[in-house]
């Protein structure tokens, strides 16, 4: 089991930090909206897989019942078609060089360039965004439609200082950004989990990965779950030909100051079981509420301050919900003697299958 463990958390930190980094390095060349439309894919995805693999079964209603297990769960969300490309309206704040591709009418005067690229970099502004999402076509890449727009600056020539109001053109901007996950067919994940019960039909779950250091880029990652299921035969007396639970799923991941994860999910699950305790097959459904929320925190740089040559940077910080906000759940789960294999398939605004490998008793 110990070897399990061990297995689990490399697998997860490999992955993880590769994918990791290679967003985080996309991203910080996105501000605003692009970076919100860019990433939402994902955030769905993520949400989804966090919320699926909670349970097989449901608890029995027994006052004492002796459950536990130990294994590893593994998700993986598949895509929409209609979500690999995205076309928002918001505000974008342009780079040095950026603004120089906006400014370069004015080259022959390099006094005023310099003074309107510098008040270009200086605030956002209401675009039109379009382009390939993470997922989206990796020959495609994310365009910023930059209206005409009158700028007044002030600025020095030969001792003089003038001020002028100029009309900056109408421009597509392309950003460099492309779908980097475009042969992706979903996005998997896997968690180790510990289920323990049964006390007057109540189960605890949960889900943890122990603190780890990424490197100074990333910073530390962290992960962790708690469920509960409860079967309400426990105390209601009634003739129900199968077990019944009402559930209640929560978790939190942090990779740093980068990237923080929340999602949560509540609803009902139904079971029957067919054999014997040791031996047996055990169909399973169940209705689902659930909600997530992904928030993104990192410095875009603009470009290098004339005067001291430090970067110049506008922290970013946005939070997106993942578009799932319910699920179906129908599965099968299998016992043979203390190994239990289990699979399902998930409907909702993103499908995704769950499957589980455990170690009980």
């Amino acid at each position: 089991m110990q070897r399990m463990t061990i297995l689990i958390i490399v697998i997860l930190l490999i992955v993880g930090n590769l994918f990791a980094e290679t967003l985080e390095e996309t991203i910080e060349d996105l501000s605003g909206k692009a970076a919100e439309g860019y990433v939402g894919p994902i955030v769905s995805a993520f949400g989804t897989n966090l919320n699926g693999g909670w349970y097989h079964k449901a608890p029995k209603s027994k006052f004492l019942h002796i459950d536990i297990e130990f294994g590893i769960v593994f998700m993986g969300t598949t895509f929409p078609d209609d979500v690999k490309d995205f076309d928002v309206n918001g505000n974008f704040r342009f780079t040095e060089v950026q603004a120089d591709s906006l400014t370069k009418n004015f080259s022959d005067s390099p006094e005023l360039q310099e003074a309107l690229m510098e008040a270009i970099m200086q605030q956002d502004f209401e675009v039109g965004i379009h382009g390939p999402t993470i997922i989206g076509s990796a020959d495609e890449e994310i365009v910023i439609d930059f209206p005409e727009q009158e700028i007044t600056v002030e600025y020095e020539v030969a001792g003089q200082t003038i001020e002028t109001t100029e009309t900056i053109d109408s421009l597509l901007i392309h950003t460099g950004v492309s779908g980097i996950l475009e042969d992706m067919p979903m996005l998997p994940l896997g968690a180790p989990q510990l289920s323990v019960g049964t006390l007057y039909g109540t189960k605890l779950i949960a889900r943890y990965l122990p603190p780890m250091d990424l490197g100074e880029e990333l910073g530390e990652f962290s992960y962790t779950g708690l469920g509960i299921q409860h079967n309400p035969k426990a105390w209601i007396f009634l003739p129900i030909p199968v077990d019944v639970s009402a559930s209640f799923f929560t978790q939190h991941m942090e990779l740093g100051n980068y990237i923080s994860a929340r999602a949560n999910a509540f609803g009902i699950n139904v079971s029957k079981q067919f054999g014997f305790r040791m031996l047996n097959i055990t169909p399973y459904a169940g209705m689902m509420l659930e909600n997530s929320v992904m928030e993104f925190t990192y410095d875009y740089v603009i470009g290098e301050n004339p005067i001291s040559g430090e970067p110049m940077e506008q922290n970013v910080n946005f939070e997106i919900e993942g578009e799932n906000n319910s699920r179906l759940t129908i599965g099968t789960s299998l016992r043979l003697g203390v190994f239990n294999l289990n699979a399902d398939y998930n409907i909702g605004s993103y499908n995704s299958f769950t499957a589980g490998f455990a170690v009980g008793f």
